[in-house]
């Protein structure tokens, strides 16, 4: 019986002191120890924003490459067919020694359907779909960002009139909350001004013959609303 009651009270001495080893967190800590936690608030952010930055200008990049890379070959296609001096650039496009060749309907058509696929929708919807996705996780996720850098520059004043930080701990961190908001807010407003080119491309694509642009007009339409809300929301402090 004495093994086991000598057992008994190790294992209840053990228990004891492993309960003693509980970490706990100090009351005293300093009210800014989290701040290098918020720096990822920020950079989260940042992130976000410049990704988005970088799908709309990417949506502007495909919507006008294509025109540009067709040039006015392109822009000659219809007159080929439809006008009467047409002629004139026909024998410009021909000057590479086929000049008094006979251009039959195949060929006109294929001058036809150049003209019309100004912008290669098949490069622009998946843009616009990716950039559609980083809009909606961007708008579901920066108010709470938002919200959190609120919360420390409110934490960080009242450490500051406390006494419990310095002017210098203080001015650092808030440089960099507001260094943080400005390139979201820069990156927001290059995504609406990418966005509001772009539309204007496919507008002028639309424009010039080619049909099927409703969605992608519309859909980048409102990436550039909702990049321009988005900006309005970000106070620069």
């Amino acid at each position: 019986m004495l093994p086991a009651k000598i057992l008994i009270l190790f294992a209840l001495v053990m228990s004891v002191a492993a309960c003693g080893q509980t970490p706990s967190v100090s009351r005293n800590t300093s009210a800014l120890s989290f701040s290098a936690a918020q720096g990822s608030t920020d950079d989260a952010m940042v992130e976000q924003a410049q990704a988005l930055d970088k799908m709309t200008k990417d949506i502007l990049r495909r919507a006008t490459m294509r025109g540009a890379a067709i040039g006015a070959a392109a822009g000659c296609g219809l007159a080929v067919v439809s006008v009467s001096e047409g002629g004139k650039c026909l024998m410009g496009a021909l000057a590479g020694g086929a000049a008094g060749a006979v251009v039959g309907s195949a060929v006109g058509q294929r001058q036809v359907k150049e003209r019309i696929e100004i912008v290669s929708l098949s490069r622009v919807t998946p843009a616009i779909s990716g950039a559609q996705k980083q809009m909606a996780h961007l708008t579901e996720t920066m108010p709470g960002l938002l919200e959190t850098q609120d919360q420390e520059i409110a934490d960080l004043n009242a450490a500051r009139a406390a006494g419990e930080i310095s002017a210098h701990t203080y001015d650092k961190r808030m440089t960099e909350i507001r260094t943080a908001r400005a390139e979201v807010a820069e990156a927001l407003t290059m995504s609406a001004d990418q966005a509001r080119a772009a539309k204007m491309a496919l507008k002028d694509a639309g424009a010039k013959g080619q049909t099927g642009l409703d969605w992608h007009i519309m859909s980048i339409e409102t990436l550039e609303d909702e990049a321009v809300s988005a900006r309005s929301r970000i106070s620069l402090l």
